[in-house]
Formats: C-alpha cells, sequence, structure tokens
C-alpha cells in the first residue's frame, strides 16, 4: 500500500511547513533564522518582531526549524512507503527542505520515512495536457472553478489535495510523474555542487566582468573560478578562448563572445 502526502512549504528558508495525510493534517510555523525579506512578507503575510512569528499582525505559535522536521518526520512515520506530492516540488520545495534538512543533521533519517515523490506541476501537464497556465492557483480556477488563498502552506496543501482528489483519476498519469527519492537526492547534490561553483564566480560579477546570467552558464558548464585560473596560467586568453568555445551538445561549452573572452581574459590577468 502506497501512502501519500500532500506537501508544502514556504519560502527559501521555511517559515511553515505543512502537509496531510487523508483528512489528518500537519502544520507548523517556524521561527526564521535571519530577517524575513519586505518581500517574503509581501507575499506570505508573515513578519518577525520581537522574537515573535507575525501572521497578517497575529502572534503565530512557532518552533525551531529542527523541531518542525523532527515533527514533520514523525507524522511521515506513522505509515509506510509514503510518497510525498506537492506543486513544482522538483524544482523547488524539496531542495529547500533537503537544506534544511541536512543543515539538521535529519537528511539521513527523512530519506528513511519516504519511498518517492510526485510532482504536480508534471501531473498536471500529463492529465490535463494544453492548459494556458500550470500554476496552482490557476488550476484550481480553471479545474474547479474555485479560488483560495494561496499564501499559506495549509491553505496550499488542502487546496492541492482537493485539486489531485477530483480531477485526476487515472492512476497512470501518477506513474508516469512519479519521481524517485534517489533521483531527488541527486538533484539536490546537483544544485549543491553548483551553488559552490556559482560562489567561486561570485568575483567575477562583484566585478562586473561576468553578468549573473553569464556566470550561471560557465557553473552549469562545470567551469569554477579555479578551472579559468588554470586555463589562463597555462595558454593566457587562449586557453579562456578554449574552454569556452568548446564543442558541446547544444553548439558551445559556454560563449563564442571574443568579448567576454577579452574581459574574462584580462581580469585573470590582475589576479
Amino acid at each position: 500500500m502506497i501512502t501519500y502526502f500532500i506537501f508544502a512549504g514556504r519560502t527559501s528558508h521555511i517559515l511553515q511547513l505543512s502537509a496531510k495525510r487523508d483528512e489528518e493534517m500537519y502544520n507548523s510555523f517556524v521561527l526564521p533564522s535571519c530577517q524575513v525579506t519586505q518581500k517574503a512578507a509581501e507575499i506570505t503575510g508573515i513578519t518577525f518582531e520581537n522574537g515573535q512569528l507575525l501572521f497578517k499582525g497575529n502572534v503565530m505559535p512557532a518552533v525551531g526549524i529542527k523541531k518542525c522536521l523532527n515533527d514533520f518526520i514523525s507524522f511521515l512515520d506513522k505509515s509506510h512507503n509514503n510518497v510525498i506530492i506537492g506543486h513544482n516540488i522538483c524544482n523547488y520545495d524539496c531542495m529547500v527542505l533537503y537544506t534544511a534538512l541536512e543543515k539538521c543533521s535529519l537528511l539521513d533519517k527523512f530519506m528513511t520515512s519516504i519511498s518517492g515523490f510526485v510532482d504536480t506541476l508534471l501531473l498536471f501537464k500529463s492529465s490535463h495536457p494544453g492548459l494556458s497556465s500550470y500554476s496552482q492557483p490557476n488550476l484550481f480556477q480553471t479545474l474547479l472553478g474555485q479560488t483560495y488563498d494561496a499564501h499559506r502552506a495549509d491553505e496550499d496543501v488542502d487546496a492541492l489535495y482537493t485539486l489531485v482528489n477530483k480531477t485526476v483519476v487515472d492512476n497512470c498519469h501518477f506513474e508516469k510523474t512519479y519521481l524517485s527519492k534517489k533521483f531527488i537526492l541527486e538533484k539536490y547534490l546537483s544544485m549543491k555542487e553548483l551553488q559552490k561553483i556559482c560562489l567561486s564566480l561570485k568575483l567575477l560579477v562583484d566585478n562586473k566582468i561576468l553578468s549573473i546570467s553569464m556566470a550561471r552558464i560557465i557553473a552549469k558548464s562545470g567551469l569554477s573560478l579555479k578551472h579559468l585560473k588554470l586555463a589562463f596560467t597555462r595558454n593566457g586568453a587562449k586557453g579562456i578562448r578554449d574552454i569556452f568555445t568548446e564543442s558541446s551538445g547544444s553548439g558551445v561549452r559556454v560563449t563564442k563572445s571574443q568579448k567576454i573572452i577579452n574581459k574574462v581574459s584580462e581580469f585573470l590577468q590582475t589576479l
């Protein structure tokens, strides 16, 4: 038997975590470890003042992130063969969740409590092709003719639970969009490695040698500042041109732009 959980987290630093198994709900607000940004406050209605978490001005009971995650794992452990369902969780929620779990030394414990994931962004694209938008609020409006408060994790969970149960009737769509826990873990580890490389290129971005988008392209190609320095030390500007213009499946590894190659080479010469 497979147990399905509907899941949602809120913001890149978890402020609220919710999940639902049948009619049983887990919901927790989390004391932030850093300042809640103005943008996050505007989107979620959550602020942090004088050591208290507030939602639209009302004090909410909140716990530390480690207790929240331990309680969530305990909630999962009430059942077996747990599959977590969430909207766009492959690219966002899982990455945020895994980051928090690893920081709290709970990732291994969490991994033993789950079997895999279903990303409902992929699920609805499979079950309802051709829609103009696959955002969760739009799906709720289009498929059910209703709206909901999309700025709270518990409301997101309830809405997605209703959407999935009322509009996805063919199990083949779940099978097509199932993601193993190994796949998600590998995606998370790849993201961490990419972040490290991006961080190494921050010096070039800060000095306006590279745009943020170009730095990401270089990072995705697997090149860090260390690699660029080595190529330049060995063969100067030609070394940078050679690694940037190497053949790849989509054309060149990074870029053919002589302007970018020259700017990077000239900057590396100063280091």
